[in-house]
């Protein structure tokens, strides 16, 4: 690390062009989480009529579901990593600017550990509870 050579507007023209790739992309999961729940609810049951005015999901239903719910867990793990990665490049390049290597170099280290994420997609703090963001977002 002692020999770095960051250009800082190459940097922020790259950091752009990737935020605009990672905003769509959350909006391509939000939209498929909406669309999922669509089609399990419109997917049908196996009952008859029988069952009331709100019938039982069906397996077409609860096998969509259930997938929502084991890719929870790895989608979020990609909008954390990728968010602490355009983090940690942008605060590592502007320490590098102020001329503060070792600042640099500790963003840069923060930046690439492992984030861990819970089976709904949300970041956990040390204390093992999820993370609050700005906004209310977890």
């Amino acid at each position: 690390m002692s020999a770095w050579d960051i250009k800082p507007s190459g940097v922020s023209g790259v950091l752009k062009k990737t935020a605009t790739a990672a905003e769509a992309m959350s909006k391509a999961g939000t939209a498929m989480q909406e669309s999922l729940k669509s089609a399990a609810s419109s997917a049908g049951t196996i009952s008859g009529p029988y069952c009331g005015t709100e019938a039982p999901m069906g397996p077409v239903g609860g096998a969509l579901g259930e997938f929502m719910q084991h890719k929870a867990q790895e989608l979020g793990y990609i909008a954390v990593r990728t968010e602490h990665s355009l983090t940690g490049a942008y605060e590592a390049t502007t320490e590098y600017a102020k001329g503060d290597l070792d600042m640099a170099a500790n963003k840069q280290k923060q930046a690439i550990k492992e984030p861990v994420v819970n089976d709904k997609g949300q970041e956990l703090g040390a204390d093992g509870k999820p993370i609050e963001k700005p906004g209310g977002a977890k």
